[in-house]
């Protein structure tokens, strides 16, 4: 309702005028003094001040933000103070701070909202310089989210920065300050869509130079659009991966000249302390394109493309391994998984003395993992045949991924556990088909030179037998010997450094 109105509505009971708007404002003031009590300032910005408050009759704490008294005679000021409570109301969607309520006196302006019990993006990244790629890639992804609807609702942000994404204690993820909002024209008549007190003049610069996009910079209020935010959005993720906004410079007079510019540094020449990985880097590259048809064309296809990353796991860095590394190490404690991206490696194990070929691993294929989930000591040896690229995902990386004890991890676990079991089976036949093998390549020779010893037994001297064999057998003469031990029809003699093959137990 417009002050006009109230003022019509009340002739009947008050004089109009000055005093009858001083004994209204009089009445809110002291309504809203009676209902919420001042526990103190949390924040500060361009437009006004946040309180905590306890709202005494819903028994809770809600912030209250008051327009700043300095900017309580403008008009302008007013009206876009008015309507940033009144579009961040319209849109309805949980990574947006839900407005409860709005305050208007003809000396203040002021409306509640939901407190949010955290801390910043900025500050959690200034506390964690460098932190966990794929955590704050998921906080991006719900920023994501909530420009997403609100472009729906054709509502562009305009000032989007890690200091206006608030973090939860418990993992909330809210996009605040829509006080620079622009809102796209439509022919639509939905009395709810968002919609502004007035619309800002050609050449109005609004929001933040530092992660502002060259439209913005320059004025062109006619092409802000969608694609606005999806620099927004690419600032953010830059300085995720940098530690920097994209506009970095020793004022805002040196910001707004980069801003206008549009000229980006790529993330691995400013991170500090810290290799971006190159594909959320490459994504943040195109995102910040000074020309908007060279940006994702939505907030979505933005949002898809990181999402893609995350789960491909490509945020990783990958790790080179130069031709004949041994990557891994039979009988060694798993630590680490590997994703080729480049490059060919091959699988042994050691067998009686001898590599035992098992597979040639190529680009994405996984190695390292079964020993991984089965916690046990890796069964095989993997070695670069050329020059090798892969991503290393590490056993801290799993255990976050699958949730611990979660179905998914128990599940992945178990067939890790049988794949073990198959193979262990796997390997146990293939040395009896070995053992057999041998064992008849014994016995062959022995029927080739041997002399007959006594009725039906042939015999020959083993030391003549091993250098004949040994070349091909490729195992030890002591396990050769049990080989024979096992043997019925074949006997050994050490003393007189002698074997014999008994030809009638065969029969």
């Amino acid at each position: 309702m417009s002050e006009s109105d109230d003022d019509a509505r009340e002739t009947t009971t008050e004089p109009v005028g000055r005093l009858g708007r001083a004994r209204r404002a009089s009445r809110i003031e002291d309504a809203v003094a009676a209902r919420f009590e001042d526990r103190g300032e949390i924040a500060r910005g361009g437009q006004g001040v946040i309180r905590r408050v306890f709202d005494r009759n819903l028994k809770r704490y809600v912030a209250l933000k008051v327009i700043d008294p300095k900017l309580n005679d403008d008009p302008q000021a007013r009206d876009r103070f008015r309507d940033e409570a009144r579009i961040t109301g319209q849109l309805d969607h949980p990574n947006i701070v839900p407005i409860y309520d709005v305050v208007e006196t003809p000396t203040s302006s002021e409306f509640t909202m939901k407190l949010v019990e955290g801390e910043t993006l900025a500050a959690w990244l200034k506390k964690k310089p460098g932190g966990e790629l794929p955590q704050l890639l998921e906080i991006f992804l719900k920023v994501c989210d909530a420009i997403a609807f609100a472009h729906s609702r054709g509502v562009i942000h305009r000032d989007l920065k890690p200091s206006n994404v608030m973090l939860g204690e418990f993992g909330q993820v809210y996009v605040m300050d829509w006080g620079c909002a622009h809102i796209l024209p439509t022919n639509s008549a939905d009395e709810a869509r968002p919609m502004r007190t007035f619309a800002d003049e050609p050449g109005t610069v609004i929001g933040t130079y530092a992660y502002m996009s060259p439209e913005q910079a320059n004025g062109t209020t006619e092409g802000i659009d969608e694609r606005t935010d999806v620099f927004g959005l690419g600032a953010m993720l830059y300085q995720i991966l940098t530690g920097v906004p994209p506009h970095k410079a020793d004022d805002e007079s040196g910001e707004r000249t980069l801003a206008r510019a549009g000229v980006v540094k790529p993330p691995a020449e400013v991170a500090l302390g810290r290799t971006p990985p190159t594909g959320v880097a490459a994504i943040a590259m195109r995102a910040l394109a000074r020309d908007k048809a060279d940006r994702y064309p939505s907030v979505t296809a933005l949002r898809d493309e990181v999402e893609r990353f995350l789960h491909r796991g490509a945020f990783f860095t990958p790790r080179p391994f130069p031709a004949g590394t041994l990557i891994v190490r039979e009988g060694d404690i798993a630590d680490e998984a590997y994703v080729i991206t480049t490059g060919h490696c091959e699988a042994f194990r050691e067998e009686r003395g001898r590599r035992v070929f098992l597979r040639t691993f190529g680009p994405s294929d996984v190695f390292g993992e079964a020993a991984l989930f089965a916690s046990e000591p890796r069964n095989a040896s993997v070695v670069a045949v050329d020059d090798v690229t892969a991503i290393v995902v590490s056993q801290t990386t799993l255990d976050r991924e699958l949730g611990g004890d979660s179905w998914l991890g128990t599940f992945i676990r178990a067939l890790a556990a049988r794949h073990r079991d198959l193979e262990a089976r796997h390997a146990l036949t293939r040395r009896v088909v070995e053992n057999a093998r041998i064992e008849t390549e014994i016995v062959n020779h022995i029927s080739r030179v041997g002399t007959w010893i006594r009725p039906g037994v042939l015999g020959t001297n083993w030391s003549r037998l091993w250098d004949a064999l040994a070349g091909d057998f490729r195992i030890t003469e002591d396990d050769a010997l049990a080989i024979v031990s096992r043997a019925p029809e074949l006997a050994y003699d050490a003393q007189r450094d002698e074997i014999t093959l008994a030809l009638l137990s065969m029969a």
